[in-house]
């Protein structure tokens, strides 16, 4: 992993199997493979629910589009949700153009990605 400590880190604290991925202030190709790692660590986790935090995030290349993928296809083979919050308007944008928030939800806050979660699922 190319991320200095500290620079992203994964919390736990609505408990029960949800993993909070936060990113980093530039995700690009020096912490893009970084993010993918800590998402699908957290999976590997069996956490049910993954949200990765984008209140940070203000730039996001082709290989940060790329990162996010490959946890929505982890999270997809595991049997996890997936989810992403808080997008600043620039990174929506790069979402909305490169048509992954039809993809991947996308929710403003983490409260509400919490609040969709379906109670019979248990997440």
């Amino acid at each position: 992993m190319t991320m200095t400590h500290g620079e992203n880190q994964t919390m736990a604290d609505h408990g029960g199997g949800i993993d909070i991925v936060r990113m980093p202030a530039e995700l690009d190709l020096t912490t893009s493979e970084g993010v993918a790692a800590l998402g699908c660590a957290a999976i590997a986790r069996l956490a049910r629910l993954v949200l990765l935090d984008l209140a940070g995030l203000s730039f996001c290349d082709a290989s940060g589009l790329t990162a996010f993928v490959k946890i929505a296809n982890q999270a997809d083979a595991a049997g996890c949700r997936f989810g992403l919050i808080a997008p600043r308007p620039q990174v929506a944008k790069i979402l909305r153009i490169s048509g992954l928030d039809s993809r991947m939800p996308v929710f403003a806050t983490a409260g509400d990605a919490l609040a969709l979660r379906p109670a019979a699922a248990g997440v």
